[in-house]
């Protein structure tokens, strides 16, 4: 399993995307991107966002999660 901390791009929102691969939470991420933070999703976002998806048993999951 995989995820993406909305809070890792730099916003203070707790929103998390969870799935098994990054085209599942890319598309989470995209609804969340419009409806939350009225952001248009573009390239160079979704490409941001893949940078930081990761597996929940790496480090950087666990770093994630000591944000909350």
């Amino acid at each position: 399993m995989k995820d993406f901390h909305c809070r890792d791009a730099g916003l203070d929102c707790d929103f998390v995307a969870r799935g098994n691969d990054n085209k599942e939470i890319l598309s989470q991420v995209g609804k969340h991107a419009q409806n939350a933070h009225q952001m248009q999703v573009t390239p160079e976002l979704s490409k941001k966002v893949e940078g930081l998806i990761h597996d929940e048993s790496s480090d950087a999951h666990e770093r994630s999660a000591q944000k909350h």
